[in-house]
């Protein structure tokens, strides 16, 4: 018999280490949560030239160090961390490494990795050196890992505080701003914005830290309108509390409130089999009146400034915020998809800040190899459950506060025009006689013509009604989109990398159009997720004086991945000086959404992509702003210039004939008028929304 064993090929290191870290962040804050673990108080990262390829980066801490045989039997041994066997750290931390797969990733960020330790003794202090260099070059000509020899040398030094200094010289790739504020916000958001003592900071050496720690400590939690205050017992068991931002309790749920409300026999009374854990959410009224309300008006601009940096739900795991838990653009609790289904009343991303702490002594949550989060196991789709129970829970409570409140303005309101009714019969009993029967038929024409308009925004109401609920089903369905579409693209980048190294013969000549296409036509359907949410915004619902130009801009950019994909030219020529309007950017968004839609839908059989343009025009003038959109489509064809704006007249298969409906009443709602040529300059339908210039100031 011969007896052998398993070897691994240099490539796993690539396996484990580039693809393991997708973000250069990502492996840096690895390096910084081990130094947590070594009981540091502070770990300071240093960038050199890292917007270049071959940058260094330093990550240094004043922790406990390793000796020679914790870098033997830890720090050098992969898959495997001594933490799994000792969860305390010598300060009492509950310890949040674990594979040390992380580690490898982190390390691998550049082609040669140095570590430089002082090993604590139980006197408190080093009095050792201990250093190591991981020189990846020297892996690349073997043929299995344990080939390549290293070399721990240590010495002797005069009594110093102990601490770990890790440098990974030459970057193999460059680290853009938005890398860098990325790692800013990670290493601010570790311990985060909320209030508790923490014995551990991170720094970082650079301008973009400095100004996002400035926003971030200064912290507005005060100014919120509801805070949620949540938790789930070793048990199971939950309860909650829901306080108005006068520390008013409005509400309280036991645990049945919060299981109950799924109306599940599968659920109803069962416990949850999370870890422990304590759910916290700050949701803020965005608007000045409440903050006016609250007397503290002046904060309005810094708190939506600040939940810009912070907003969302982050999940922390003992002391240290885990990722991509609360970065932005990732909704792990689906509030906004909460939101979008239910907009009244609802916490988003966007006005709302929260954290759900766990210590989960049983290693319940289990991180991801990649370190990304944990896995989607049970225990962690129970804590999601928890904390949207929680959510539905004080959504409710807060609905029927508001539907109490909107029960006493319907009631006073009757008793008001109750009372103005007496009140004018008994002026008119006063009158003369021979006047009296003229004042009762004003009164009369005057209740007719009330109870007309009334009838007409009762129509207009359902059809908005309608409209709305179109648009919540349409943002509910954008929402789900972009979780697919995320990793379609990913997919395809990846695809398109391999793709040019294990093809470099054939790839441009049979695959670089497809995945171009493929990444086209993503980024197309990217556009129409983004649209209802991006117009779902509350900040653009509010009447306001704004600039058309700037949205006029904003929306054709939104549009540009559809338009390319369509092979339509979109010509915008906006005015020489600022196009100043008053309404809602919501409303001029609509506008200019469904007439774009409108003259790609018609310019989709319109010949070669040559002939497809569209002209997006600003004009201003003494009194007016004019917007201006045409086509090179085929026109008016079977409808009338007058008939476009009435709702359910349309030409298109299978279309609604609402679109250009929301046009007309988007601009009546602004004090404008909309008007359409059948015609225009480019030979299609031409449309003209005339609104009137507003001061700037």
């Amino acid at each position: 018999m011969n007896e052998t064993h398993l070897r691994f090929a240099p490539e796993i290191l690539q396996r484990l280490g580039e693809e393991l870290i997708p973000h250069p962040d990502l492996g840096i804050v690895e390096l910084v949560r081990n130094a947590y673990d070594a009981d540091a108080t502070e770990c300071v990262i240093t960038l050199r030239n890292v917007n270049e390829i071959g940058g260094d980066v330093t990550i240094l801490d004043n922790g406990d160090g390793m000796t020679v045989e914790q870098i033997n039997s830890g720090w050098l041994l992969l898959g495997k961390s001594p933490k799994t066997s000792s969860k305390v750290s010598r300060t009492g931390r509950r310890r949040v490494g674990e594979k040390g797969l992380g580690r490898l990733g982190a390390l691998r960020l550049g082609t040669r990795a140095y570590l430089k330790t002082y090993p604590r003794l139980d006197a408190g202090y080093a009095t050792e050196t201990i250093s190591l260099e991981l020189n990846w070059t020297d892996y690349e000509g073997v043929e299995a890992v344990e080939d390549v020899r290293l070399t721990i040398v240590s010495h002797e030094v005069e009594k110093r505080m102990p601490g770990t200094e890790i440098t990974l010289h030459g970057l193999r790739q460059r680290m853009l701003p938005s890398d860098v504020r990325r790692l800013a916000r990670s290493l601010v958001m570790l311990t985060g914005p909320f209030p508790g003592q923490n014995t551990f900071k991170a720094r970082l050496l650079a301008p973009e830290f400095t100004e996002i720690e400035r926003l971030v400590q200064d912290t507005y939690l005060g100014e919120y309108e509801y805070k949620i205050m949540a938790t789930v017992d070793g048990a199971g068991r939950a309860s909650a509390v829901l306080e108005d931002w006068r520390g008013k309790v409005v509400g309280a749920a036991s645990h049945r409130d919060l299981v109950g409300r799924r109306k599940t026999a599968e659920y109803a009374g069962l416990s949850y089999i999370s870890p422990p854990a304590r759910f916290e959410l700050y949701h803020f009224n965005l608007s000045k009146a409440g903050f006016d309300v609250r007397g503290s008006v002046e904060a309005y601009t810094a708190v939506q400034e600040w939940l810009r940096a912070v907003g969302g739900v982050h999940l922390f795991q003992r002391g240290l915020r885990v990722q991509p838990y609360g970065d932005p653009g990732y909704d792990w609790l689906d509030l906004n998809l909460r939101r979008a289904r239910s907009p009244e009343l609802r916490p988003s991303t966007n006005n709302s800040v929260g954290r759900i702490i766990v210590e989960d002594e049983q290693d319940l949550l289990i991180p991801k190899t990649d370190r990304t989060g944990f896995l989607e196991n049970e225990p962690f789709a129970e804590l999601k459950r928890f904390a949207g129970d929680v959510l539905e829970w004080a959504a409710g409570v807060r609905q029927d506060l508001r539907n109490r409140q909107r029960e006493a303005d319907r009631q006073r309101a009757r008793d008001q025009v109750k009372k103005a009714t007496e009140q004018v019969e008994r002026s008119v009993k006063k009158l003369p006689e021979q006047v009296r029967p003229k004042v009762e038929r004003a009164i009369e024409q005057y209740q007719a013509a009330l109870g007309a308009q009334l009838r007409s925004v009762e129509d207009d109401l359902l059809l908005y009604r309608t409209l709305s609920t179109v648009g919540t089903t349409t943002a509910v369905f954008a929402h789900e989109t972009l979780r697919p579409l995320a990793a379609i693209e990913a997919i395809a980048v990846t695809i398109q990398s391999r793709a040019q190294q294990d093809l470099p013969d054939t790839y441009e000549v049979r695959y670089a159009g497809l995945l171009d296409r493929l990444s086209r036509s993503a980024s197309s359907m990217r556009t129409f997720a983004e649209i209802p949410l991006r117009m779902l915004t509350r900040r653009k619902r509010k009447r306001t004086i704004f600039d058309l130009n700037g949205v006029a801009q904003g929306v054709v950019d939104l549009f540009a991945p559809y338009v390319d994909d369509a092979g339509v030219k979109i010509s915008l020529q906006l005015a020489g000086r600022p196009a100043h309007v008053r309404g809602s950017i919501a409303s001029a968004e609509a506008i200019l959404a469904n007439l774009i839609a409108n003259s790609i839908y018609f310019l989709g059989g319109v010949g070669p992509s040559n002939f497809r343009q569209v002209i997006i025009r600003t004009s201003t003038h003494a009194t007016t702003v004019v917007l201006t959109v045409a086509d090179s489509g085929p026109g008016l064809v079977g409808i009338s210039p007058e008939e476009v704006w009435l709702p359910g007249r349309t030409t298109k298969e299978e279309g609604t004939g609402l679109g250009l409906t929301i046009v007309r009443d988007a601009t009546r709602d602004m004090d404008g008028v909309a008007r359409c040529t059948g015609i225009g300059e480019l030979g299609g339908a031409e449309f003209h929304i005339e609104l009137p210039l507003a001061e700037a100031n």
